[in-house]
């Protein structure tokens, strides 16, 4: 009888002892995603002269980017892309911030691309928007976003280098070595 007492109270405590730490995993998980800011946002960088530069955004982290100032939102993702969301223009308009969708395929960026951009940042910067440039994982955005803070803004590359274009530069292919080594003549 001694060792069944034994054994129940151990359990008890035991059971206590894990449902207490799963109570507490559940309240950290809870503080945890209340406390997410817009560095959460996957590669986010911010540039200079209101603009930032980011991977995919979740659906949840679009109210991080308004709640951080930007306006703006310029999507250089394809539809296909992995993580895209089919929703993200409602989105993020329902959030009152402009969005722009100009799907750059990975394997066959343009000049026309480009050009394309440059308008629609204009355009945006005209307005005074803080822009958030973003696409699958931050590398169409890091790039694209580098020639027209280079090209149209006059930042020199170190201003203009988010540290993701910094790592990728070596190992870039030719079809956005291309991209990089576009002049303003060529854009436009």
């Amino acid at each position: 009888m001694k060792c069944s007492t034994r054994s129940f109270l151990l359990t008890m405590l035991m059971y206590f002892c894990v449902s207490h730490s799963v109570a507490q995993t559940d309240l950290t998980d809870d503080i945890d995603s209340q406390s997410e800011s817009i560095a959460d946002v996957m590669n986010y960088f911010p540039m200079t002269n209101g603009v930032g530069t980011a991977g995919q955004p979740t659906p949840a982290q679009f109210a991080l980017i308004k709640a951080a100032k930007y306006s703006a939102v310029i999507n250089l993702a394809v539809a296909q892309s992995v993580n895209a969301l089919p929703n993200e223009a409602k989105i993020v308009t329902d959030l009152d911030m402009s969005y722009q969708h100009i799907p750059v395929p990975w394997d066959a960026p343009t000049a026309s691309h480009v050009k394309e951009f440059f308008e629609t940042m204009d355009m945006l910067r005209h307005q005074a928007s803080p822009v958030l440039v973003h696409c699958a994982a931050n590398y169409r955005a890091s790039v694209f976003t580098y020639k027209y803070l280079t090209l149209r803004q006059g930042l020199s590359k170190e201003e203009a280098t988010t540290p993701l274009l910094k790592e990728w530069l070596p190992q870039m292919d030719d079809n956005w070595k291309a991209i990089m080594a576009l002049s303003l003549n060529d854009i436009e």
